[in-house]
């Protein structure tokens, strides 16, 4: 990874970031940590494929790149971008970032997008993947809670949010606003459909919402389960992912878009924080985190 100098309002946080992994790596989960082992609710019982180490306080993750780089966002009072190689799980020393940093997501151009979640306002970051430089800083309507991007699309979706309202904002790579799209209140995460017509966005109740993007009209509703808490999408935008229920015991329900019903049920680890599917569309990444560890678990679809 190339060693970027600190920004000034880094400076204190580079050397706890750059620490973060070797602390991290020691606390995070494995095969035998109960953070590692899928919950039996209601899900078939099925093992994951592997289980990558990764920083403790893990809060998000980006890519696969055509390279195989991936990226996670880890801390939270000492939050670092993290690279690492998806096949390998080798992970690079941690390039500290600002502590409102809340998710990230890369574009099939390579760059990086973090959504800032100030207390009284928001803003997209975006950075060069080669380089780790900023590009551009875009503010947001409001603190932002996630940003999601799908394949091959040239824009990132910000998902921001106040108390009694929320949006997300459409903005391309180079940082030009696109538009913004109303989405429920209590929506707490959002996937755009690779056809780029319409956006899901998962509430809190576990009810999802298709929005037709250019119209900001909600077309479609339905309930995969309850307490929602993040969503995906396949490549093809056949199959969603909601993950749903509490920190401890959650599961995954596997959604056909085309008649809004559940297939089946996958298992979730405990503490899973977020979903990732893999662009040849076989494989989910859950995406796990804790003050104590973290890891990603990676399971055949």
């Amino acid at each position: 990874m190339i060693a970027v100098p600190p920004r000034p309002r880094d400076t204190v946080v580079a050397a706890v970031a750059l620490g973060l992994v070797t602390l991290g790596l020691t606390a995070c989960g494995s095969a035998g940590h109960p953070g590692a082992t899928p919950q039996r609710t209601g899900a078939a019982r099925i093992l994951p494929q592997r289980i990558l180490r990764a920083p403790r306080s893990l809060l998000s993750l980006a890519g696969p790149q055509a390279d195989g780089t991936m990226w996670a966002l880890a801390g939270r009072t000492d939050t670092g971008l993290f690279r690492f190689a998806s096949g390998t799980g080798k992970l690079a020393s941690g390039l500290p970032v600002s502590n409102t940093a809340r998710s990230v997501a890369v574009s099939s151009t390579g760059i990086i997008a973090l959504a800032l979640a100030g207390r009284a306002s928001g803003a997209l970051e975006l950075l060069s993947s080669q380089t780790q430089k900023p590009v551009q800083t875009v503010a947001l309507p409001a603190p932002a809670r996630q940003v999601a991007t799908g394949p091959g699309s040239p824009a990132f979706f910000a998902l921001t949010a106040w108390s009694s309202a929320a949006s997300v904002t459409i903005v391309g790579v180079t940082g030009a606003v696109r538009g913004t799209v109303p989405v429920p209140a209590d929506t707490v995460s959002v996937a755009p459909d690779p056809a780029q017509g319409s956006l899901y966005a998962l509430e809190k109740t576990g009810l999802v919402d298709e929005v037709r993007i250019t119209s900001g009209k909600i077309i479609s509703q339905f309930r995969p389960g309850q307490a929602g808490r993040a969503i995906a999408i396949s490549p093809s935008g056949a199959t969603l992912y909601v993950l749903k229920g509490t920190p401890k015991v959650s599961n995954i329900a596997v959604v056909d878009v085309a008649t809004e019903s559940v297939r089946r049920v996958l298992p979730a680890p405990s503490y899973c924080r977020g979903l990732l599917v893999s662009p040849s569309g076989d494989q989910l990444y859950e995406v796990v985190g804790t003050s104590g560890y973290g890891n990603i678990q990676v399971f055949a679809l």
